[in-house]
C-alpha cells in the first residue's frame, strides 16, 4: 500500500510537470517559437513516458490511476497559471475614447506602441476607437499609459492571435 501511494505521488508529480509543459509549449507553438516549443515537447514527452510506464507496470492499480488523473488535472491548472504569470502570448487592447487625436493614442505612441485609430459614433457623440496589439506582459504598461484618460474610456483586452505585422518575435522561426 505504501509503495502504491509513493508511486501515485511520483506519477502525480510527473503528470503535473508534463501537462504544464504541454500548455506552455502550445503557447510557444502558436507564437511560432519553434525552438522553445521543441525543447518543451522533449521534456513533456519524457515525463509522460516515465509516468505512463509506472502506471502500466504490473497490475493496474486504482491508486496509481488516481495519481495519473489527478496530475493531469492539476497540471492543466498549473500550466494555465504559469502561462498567465509569465505573460506569454499576445493580446489586442481596444479603447473607446471620447478624446480626439490628442490624448490617449498619442500617449501610447510616445510609449512606443503601434496604435491604430478609427473615428466612430457613440451613444453620446463622436468617439475614437484605438486598437493595439501587445505582448500580454505589456498590458500593465499600456494601462498605466492610458490611466489619465481611463475614467472616460471603455477599455477591453482580448486574446487574439496576431499572424503578421510589426511583431518580428512571432514570425515563424527555424
Amino acid at each position: 500500500m505504501l509503495e502504491s501511494l509513493a508511486a501515485a505521488g511520483l506519477i502525480f508529480s510527473l503528470r503535473c510537470f508534463d501537462i504544464s509543459l504541454g500548455t506552455i509549449r502550445m503557447v510557444f507553438a502558436v507564437e511560432g517559437r519553434r525552438r522553445l516549443a521543441a525543447l518543451f515537447s522533449f521534456g513533456e514527452a519524457s515525463a509522460f513516458i516515465v509516468g505512463a510506464g509506472i502506471v502500466l507496470s504490473g497490475a493496474l492499480d486504482p491508486i496509481k490511476i488516481m495519481g495519473y488523473a489527478g496530475g493531469y488535472a492539476a497540471g492543466t491548472a498549473l500550466g494555465i497559471t504559469a502561462t498567465r504569470s509569465m505573460g506569454l502570448g499576445m493580446a489586442t487592447v481596444r479603447i473607446v475614447s471620447p478624446h480626439g487625436p490628442i490624448g490617449i493614442a498619442d500617449a501610447l505612441r510616445r510609449e512606443g506602441y503601434v496604435v491604430n485609430t478609427f473615428d466612430g459614433e457613440g451613444a453620446d457623440g463622436p468617439i475614437r476607437l484605438i486598437l493595439l496589439n501587445v505582448r500580454k506582459r505589456q498590458i500593465a504598461r499600456v494601462m498605466a499609459a492610458a490611466a489619465p484618460w481611463a475614467e472616460d474610456c471603455l477599455i477591453t483586452v482580448g486574446d487574439e492571435p496576431v499572424g503578421a505585422g510589426l511583431f518580428p518575435a512571432i514570425r515563424p522561426r527555424v
